[in-house]
């Protein structure tokens, strides 16, 4: 301990010698240090750290998949829901949510809230218990039961501000006094995207009901059963309800998806690659500051030859060098953590909502010692190895050279250029990575949407509890007072809008008449969508064949548009005009007449290829949403109509509630926010790194042309070419970038293929990308080799003769 305080003051007073280099230094390593720091606590938040689940690696979430149309992964109907339930051995635990709303009613404004109703065995197959209250018991879920509900933390922190005698108080949910029981933990939040649970009776049409798929189905393994044994077993449930029901089942599989996949699989590859990034971010600083190390070690090449002699061993010197290093990585982490407070708020803002457990992310216990053991690391990379070059030491030669003359042996020297190289060729690799994402994002932004999103509004409402004359009715109405509006120019209402957060889009399963079947797996699937008349026009969706839907269209005259995928698909080399298809939706059985094909629109996002998708009238009966959302498009800024919308709406039902309002820009914007997250972050990291390494070529070529002062000095006495002298010198620089860029070439072919679920529309080996990054990585390295070539060929020669 005392050797180590001795080493400590002695390195403290080395260090105040040079405050230059010192601040330098930590600098660039908090630099490093901050940013690794912030994406770790990312990281952390989200993919380490533990679910508020019990035991959460043994609960799966439940799926069906028609492989053979290219569906990996989509919900399950009711029927199919309680056939699994009751075959399956292998659970410990099963249940299953369905969207729903609520309609929240008193003094305030009417509110719609998205929320889930959940079968027995949900919350005890998630393992979750409420922090206030308790979950619902059996009889809950009989029908005729009181009502209950179960709240988010969020939703109870924002509108009662954490008031805990919300705990059996009523309020008024869908016209009915409904008791709160419980508020869920903040993290809490299975399915995504809702803030309400209520318990969901079994209903008499539930096993009739096998056609349509939008039931949420999770399970708890029994101990000891692992999730391949149950796949293996939930693919024989598969096969025996394909069998038994050939119409809706044939094709049909199950697939088992850990919940951790569910919830953070769309998130988890950014944030790996975002965390390898930042980590090749302090590879670059920690080799800055070797090579400052080493420079500056080359000036007390002197000192430990002297300390050598008066009999220093090569172990004690060593020590107080990794202490001076110990030294400087501590105010390296001290600045780095204070840097990433920041650079979190940064992060967090950007994502603008769409990370996962944002409230997990931020400075924690686990956090700071992640910043503590890089911190150690960093000073174990950047100064073990300088430590031991630097006191590897011939005497004889050093003792025998001037202080100004001391240089640093072929071996440092070749140390340095390979530091650079290193820096060179890591920079490449982050580049490349940010430019595939700027062509990827820029190949997005180009993507035809299929309408026109500018000057639109989109409204959603909730049309629960009413009769299909009493939906038709409303929305008529609506729709004559809006289209009457001064500054409207369209107004329309449907199931699933564009880009919003309201996709009741069903999946329905069609018979073509004429065909006994379509596809091998068997029938055809289409998603069925309900609009209003006038939806095409006012969206700017071009009519490509027949004609549009009319308020003449009425369940007394079945009739369906289809868009040009599901035309192209099932009549490829007909015409889908005229032809009839068979389905079953919530109004019962029915056969439509295909008056018109419409283009295709991106209902889901830019980079999702359109799905088949049959258009009805809402006054047809056969669609039957439980909520649908208002397309106004105005001549002016929407959102300076937006209150008069609302009222106009309040005039045929003062009570109307809206779930979610928003232009039709900001949801393409947020359909966009995690590619344009990805690109940034990284673009930032790839962006810090070739500063980085250009600083660090510019501290090399101007350590290597200072050591060369008297021979550049003696070469332009004999008459030598500034020009040949300034080839020379930026010749040498280009050399190390040119050798950092095949490196960081070969790397880049290999990893950047670990990003390709982040692009769209191009390969991770796009050629133009690594052309235009290895292009750019020579400018930038040449810029920091010309400005102390052309210092140093600006010197006085007898000024330089007299260097010595």
């Amino acid at each position: 301990m005392e050797n180590f305080v001795r080493d400590l003051r002695t390195s403290i007073r080395t260090l105040a010698k040079k405050p230059g280099f010192a601040i330098v230094v930590v600098l660039m390593l908090a630099i490093g240090i901050a940013t690794n720091t912030a994406i770790f606590s990312v990281v952390n938040g989200v993919l380490l750290r533990a679910l508020p689940y019990r035991q959460d690696d043994r609960i799966v979430t439940i799926w069906q998949t028609a492989l053979k149309r290219g569906v990996e992964r989509e919900e399950t109907s009711p029927a199919d829901f309680f056939d699994w339930q009751q075959q399956s051995q292998s659970f410990e635990e099963f249940g299953m949510a369905e969207p729903w709303g609520h309609l929240l009613t008193g003094d305030a404004d009417p509110e719609a809230i998205r929320s889930w109703v959940v079968s027995p065995g949900f919350f005890e197959a998630l393992g979750a218990q409420p922090i206030l209250g308790r979950a619902f018991v059996p009889e809950e879920y009989q029908p005729g039961a009181s009502p209950v509900v179960v709240v988010s933390y969020k939703w109870w922190q924002t509108h009662f501000g954490g008031d805990r005698n919300l705990i059996g108080r009523k309020l008024t949910f869908n016209d009915q006094p409904t008791t709160v029981v419980g508020i869920m933990p903040p993290d809490f939040e299975y399915p995504p995207g809702r803030e309400l649970w209520a318990p969901r009776p079994r209903r008499d049409n539930d096993m009739q009901n096998r056609g349509r798929t939008f039931i949420f189905v999770v399970g708890r393994l029994k101990a000891g059963r692992t999730s391949e044994q149950a796949q293996q077993e939930m693919n024989a449930i598969a096969a025996r309800l394909a069998s038994q029901y050939p119409q809706t089942n044939a094709g049909i599989g199950i697939t088992l998806v850990p919940l951790r996949q569910v919830l953070f699989g769309d998130v988890r590859p950014a944030l790996l690659v975002l965390f390898g990034a930042v980590g090749l971010v302090l590879l670059i600083a920690c080799a800055n500051v070797a090579n400052l190390l080493l420079a500056r070690a080359a000036e007390r090449q002197r000192e430990f030859a002297i300390r050598s002699t008066l009999g220093a061993s090569r172990g004690r010197m060593v020590r107080q060098l990794m202490t001076e290093s110990l030294m400087l990585a501590g105010l390296g982490g001290i600045g780095g953590v204070l840097l990433s407070s920041w650079l979190i708020q940064v992060i967090v803002a950007l994502s603008a909502n769409r990370l996962p457990r944002l409230e997990q992310i931020n400075l924690n216990p686990t956090v700071l010692l992640f910043a503590l053991s890089i911190s150690i690391l960093t000073a174990v990379l950047f100064g073990l190895a300088p430590a031991l070059q630097n006191t590897r030491l011939n005497l004889q030669e050093v003792l025998k050279e001037s202080t100004h003359t001391t240089t640093a042996g072929g071996a440092r020297q070749h140390f340095r250029r390979a530091l650079v190289v290193i820096q060179v060729a890591v920079a490449f690799v982050l580049l490349v990575g940010a430019g595939l994402l700027a062509r990827s994002f820029k190949a997005l932004l180009e993507v035809d949407a299929g309408f026109t999103a500018n000057k639109a509004l989109a409204l959603e409402i909730s049309l629960a509890r009413r009769t299909t004359e009493q939906r038709t009715a409303f929305l008529n109405q609506t729709l004559e007072k809006l289209a009457a509006m001064p500054g409207v120019a369209g107004a329309g209402a449907a199931s699933a809008l564009p880009f919003s957060d309201n996709q009741v889009a069903q999946p329905t399963t069609i018979k073509i008449e004429g065909r006994p079947s379509v596809a091998p797996e068997g029938d055809a699937t289409a998603n069925l969508i309900s609009v209003t008349p006038d939806y095409f026009h006012a969206l700017g969706v071009p009519l490509l064949e027949g004609r549009s839907l009319t308020k003449f269209d009425t369940k007394d005259v079945p009739v369906a548009v289809i868009n040009h995928t599901m035309a192209l698909r099932y009549w490829p080399d007909e015409d889908a005009i005229g032809q009839k298809v068979s389905f079953h939706s919530y109004g019962g059985d029915f056969t439509a007449e295909i008056v018109g094909v419409v283009g295709d629109v991106h209902t889901a996002g830019l980079e999702i290829q359109p799905k088949p998708e049959i258009f009805v009238s809402h006054a047809s009966a056969i669609g039957y949403p439980n909520s649908m959302t208002y397309f106004v498009r105005t001549a002016t800024d929407p959102l300076t109509l937006l209150p008069v919308v609302k009222e106009k709406i309040r005039e045929v039902n003062k009570e109307q509630a809206f779930s979610s309002v928003a232009t039709i820009d900001q949801l393409v914007a947020r359909s966009l926010d995690q590619r344009r997250f990805n690109f940034l972050l990284l673009a930032s990291f790839a962006l810090l790194a070739l500063i980085l390494a250009g600083v660090g070529l510019y501290g090399l070529i101007s350590f290597m042309t200072a050591q060369r002062t008297s021979e550049i000095g003696i070469r332009m006495a004999f008459g030598a070419d500034r020009s040949r002298l300034l080839k020379l010198i930026i010749g040498q620089g280009m050399a190390l970038t040119l050798a950092g860029v095949v490196i960081g070439l070969v790397a880049s072919l290999a990893l950047t293929r670990l990003m390709q679920s982040l692009l769209f529309s191009i390969g991770a080996t796009d050629p133009l990308t690594f052309v235009a990054i290895a292009f750019l990585l020579s400018v930038v390295p040449f810029l920091a080799c010309y400005i102390p070539a052309r210092r140093a060929t600006k010197v006085d020669p007898m000024v330089a003769l007299r260097y010595e």
